[in-house]
This record gives C-alpha cells, structure tokens and sequence, in this order.
C-alpha cells in the first residue's frame, strides 16, 4: 500500500520498532505511565480508498470554518501515525511526548505534558501543564485517531475541525469504587486553535465522566463543554485557490482573501458506550454542538452572524470470533446559520455559507487481526449532501504497538478488540 508521505511514517515506524516488543495499545495519546520508568508506544494507519468522485466531506463546505478545499482521501495515504515517549520521574510526577503525522503533513507535537498526581482522602487527584488538548472523554478523543473507523466523524470534523490539540493547564478529581467511577476535569488553554484563532484569548473548559460495572455490561457516559471568544479568526474566501492546510488566513486591517469572525463560540459534546459482558458487542452514541454568535466582516461586506452546527454519530461493534470484529456507524450533520447586515449576502457567499447542505454517512467496516500488533480493516459506505450519494470502499493496515521500557519481564500482546480497562473515561 502506497503512501503520500513515506519517509514520515518510516521515521516514526523506526522509532516503535526500537522499543522492542509490545503490546497493542488502544488510545494514540495515552496518560502519562504509571509505572516508574519510560513507556513508549507507538500506531499507525496507512489507507487505500476507492470513490467515483471526491466525497461531499470534503473541506464541509457551508460550515464557517478555516475555509479551505481540504483533504482528499482517495488514493493511498498515511491516514496518522504517532509515537509516544512517556517517564514516570517519581510516584508524583510524570512527562510524556508525543509526536503525529498524517498524510502530507509535517510532523508535528500532539502532546508535551507533565504532570502531577496525589490523592485526598479516598479521591486521586492529576494537575498537568503543556500541549495536549481539553478532556474530552474516550469516545471523542479516539474518533477519527486511528478509531474503529477511518474516517473523522463529520460532527468531529464541523465542529472541533478534528484533533482538538491546544496549549495549557487541567485538574482533574477522580474516584474508582468497585462497581462505580467518576471523573472531573477543569482546565484553562490558550485558544490558538480552531475554534479559537492565534493570538487566542484564554478559554475555559470542563469535563465529567462516569463508569458502571454492572452484570448486564459495562456503561460509561462523558460530558464536556468549553467557551471561547475569538477576535479575528479567519477563514479563505471560496474563491480563493490553495489546498488543505491547518493554518487560519491573517485578519489584518486589509482583509484580503479572508473572511474575519469575531464574537464567542460555545461547544459542548455528549457520549455514551456500552460494552456487554466479556465485550464482544459495543454500542457507542455521541453528538456534538457549536453555537456562535459575533461579526462577520470581509473587504466587501459587514454583517452580524449566528450559527448553530449539531451533528453525532451512533455505531455498534461485534467480535463474532477472536480475530474478528464486524461494525456498523451512522452519522448525521446539520446546521442554522443566520448573516444580516450591509454587504451580508456578498459576505454569505465569500464564506461559502451558500453551499451547506446537510450531511449523511453510513458505513460497514470487517477488521480481522492479522498479528497481535497489525489488523487489517475494510470498510464500504456512502456520503450524502444535497446531491447524488457518493459510495466508497477502503482497506486499513492498522499498527499498534506498546512497551514499558523499565519493565522485567517481556510484555504479552493483547488480540484485536481487547475490552479496555478499568480506567475511568
């Protein structure tokens, strides 16, 4: 299978066979090690995707985002790729580093965190600083990560434009009884990315999950929410040539080429997974929101604007055999948006907010492990958004591999499908 960017996933491959062996591992950015010493781990998902034409996806067009044409997945290509360095300096303090790629993308710093951690009374606390994003719950942070499924969820695509990575501080309140665990976490960030703009202003954000263990299946269910105000984030013009890129046009006192919003952007996400006993069958629900409200300015125009962006997915999971697992996911996007004042049809039209149309995905996915660390999936579905479906198929090589470097005795590897753990979400 051909790659668009060779030589990165190579670097980063190297990087993981260095380690020696391993074990599959199930999130790309995992916490901080527990054990004393240095971890490191390492996925990656190299895909081929056939379509008649570009999928309706691409670069959400009438969703007021960096405004750019971007990806187009046909063709082979490295879908992502991180590798992970983590240290556990004393039982209190630990560090991590990763660092990702995808397709014709540098290289670039997902996560650089250190952190700290105690317990009060029956509680555990972890206070962390540096690069790795608000807590989102497992759900959210793993869609489109080298997920289940291969392609970014549209809901996680409009509004968080995908991997939500910013600069910052969190403090996190957990505790695990035997049948019953929660979690809080409270941050602050600096709003540089998407929804936010550099320079950003800080913004706050908070997050809560639950865990039951329960004779009928394990239940887990997460909630966050976060409010932004960004001054000045913009967007290209639809007519503006240029491909994908992951940095936002300059609003300046030109305004050339770019639409400039200014105003506060309010998200809030919503999760569910149930795993039945022995974890053979999951379920999995998860929606998403974007609310904003501000100006909306370029050379030819000015206008106040209101949007409102709601989409989520469901999908369900089954491991028939031990090297099997066969899946299912809907997904659904729409949005409100509203633009008065002088010039605002002319503004509308520079966003391209004239081409929305809601937004359908259905997709079936096999995956069979070919080698405890490398599975092999295939998917077929369908994209729909104002016009003709789009259908597509794909084949993934999935690589996931792990290894406590300070350990003694040489690590097992988990099958295809191994049930999570107890951690809390």
């Amino acid at each position: 299978m051909q790659t668009r960017s060779p030589h990165k996933f190579m670097a980063l491959l190297f990087a993981a066979a260095t380690a020696g062996n391993a074990w599959a591992h199930p999130e790309g950015t995992a916490a901080a090690p527990d054990a004393d010493g240095a971890t490191a781990s390492f996925s990656a998902a190299l895909r081929t995707l056939r379509a008649h034409d570009r999928l309706p996806s691409q670069g959400l067009p009438g969703h007021l985002l960096r405004g750019d044409t971007g990806v187009d997945h046909r063709g082979g290509e490295l879908e992502h790729a991180s590798a992970l360095l983590g240290y556990r300096f004393t039982p209190t303090l630990a560090a991590k580093l990763a660092l990702g790629a995808h397709g014709r993308d540098p290289v670039h710093v997902e996560a650089a965190w250190l952190e700290g951690r105690g317990r009060y009374g029956d509680h555990a606390w972890t206070w962390g600083a540096g690069r790795q994003g608000p807590s989102l719950g497992s759900v959210f942070s793993r869609a489109g990560h080298i997920d289940t499924f291969g392609l970014m969820p549209l809901a996680k695509a409009a509004v968080l434009d995908g991997d939500w990575i910013d600069d910052g501080t969190e403090w996190s309140l957990q505790r695990q009884g035997e049948a019953l665990g929660w979690r809080v976490d409270a941050g602050l960030w600096s709003g540089r990315k998407f929804p936010g703009n550099s320079p950003g202003r800080v913004f706050p954000s908070l997050h809560a999950g639950a865990r039951w263990d329960a004779p009928m299946g394990d239940l887990s269910m997460d909630a966050f929410a976060a409010s932004l105000r960004p001054d000045g984030r913009g967007s290209r013009i639809s007519t503006t040539p240029g491909g994908h890129t992951h940095t936002a046009p300059v609003c300046d006192d030109r305004l050339q080429e770019v639409v400039c919003f200014d105003g506060r952007s309010r998200v809030a996400g919503l999760s569910a997974r149930w795993s039945s006993p022995g974890g053979s069958v999951t379920l999995t629900g998860a929606a998403l929101w974007r609310k904003e409200q501000g100006r909306l300015e370029s050379r030819n125009g000015i206008g106040q604007y209101s949007g409102h962006t709601r989409g989520g997915w469901w999908d369900a999971t089954w491991r028939p055999a031990h090297r099997w697992e066969l899946g299912l996911r809907h997904e659904q996007l729409s949005a409100r948006q509203a633009l008065v004042g002088p010039g605002a049809t002319l503004v509308a039209a520079e966003a391209g907010l004239n081409g929305y149309a809601p937004q359908r995905r259905l997709t079936g996915m096999a995956g069979y492990a070919l080698l405890p660390w490398a599975q092999l999936r295939t998917e077929w579905g369908r994209e729909v958004a104002g016009g003709p479906p789009v259908h597509f198929a794909s084949l993934r090589l999935v690589l996931q591999w792990e290894r406590n470097l300070a350990a003694t005795a040489e690590s097992a590897a988990l099958p295809l499908g191994q049930p999570e753990g107890k951690d809390l979400p």
